[in-house]
């Protein structure tokens, strides 16, 4: 198994309790395990307090994160940002996951991405996988994983619709599928 850069994987309803319907942002894929984050699931702590906490210093502006996102259960006494490399430099200590997107966890680069004003998401806490074990899951049905990271998905679609457009995109199938007869039917 090599190293990928960045990936999607959306769960399916064979998908573990904690997966159930989430998707997920695969940072790290390498023969040392997986490391992620849950793109839609919404944490119950302010940007403000969790930015605080992680000694985020910015400018508050119409364009900042509103609320912190749960990133996953592992370590979630730390923060990630994920932004948007279209929209702003990549600072210091941040990488790219994709040509759209990247991520950092140093409380400086965050403040700066904020600052810029740019779309961006503050994860608490990510998900791991041991080495062999995302490949087991997709094996057995538990997940799908995207062609490609959709930004727009990322950083504009609502949270309570992550999960439906992106098993739409992975499927091929139209929005919103649920309202489409000849599934209705099935």
């Amino acid at each position: 198994m090599g190293t990928d850069e960045g990936f999607l994987l959306v769960a399916t309803p064979q998908a573990s309790g904690e997966h159930r319907e989430t998707v997920v942002l695969v940072a790290v894929h390498g023969e040392e395990g997986s490391l992620g984050f849950v793109l839609n699931r919404a944490s119950v702590r302010s940007f403000e307090e969790a930015a605080a906490d992680l000694g985020i210093e910015a400018k508050r502006h119409v364009g900042a994160p509103r609320h912190a996102h749960f990133g996953g259960l592992t370590r979630p006494d730390i923060g990630w940002m994920l932004f948007d490399a279209r929209a702003c430099l990549e600072p210091d200590d941040s990488c790219l996951l994709t040509p759209e997107v990247g991520v950092t966890a140093a409380p400086d680069a965050m403040s700066t991405i904020v600052d810029t004003g740019g779309p961006a998401i503050l994860l608490l806490g990510h998900v791991t996988w041991e080495p062999g074990d995302l490949e087991d899951e997709i094996a057995a049905g538990a997940w799908i994983r995207a062609p490609r990271v959709d930004p727009r998905l990322v950083f504009e679609t609502p949270l309570a619709r992550r999960w439906s457009d992106a098993t739409c995109d992975v499927l091929g199938m139209p929005r919103p599928w649920l309202g489409v007869a000849r599934f209705a039917m099935a």
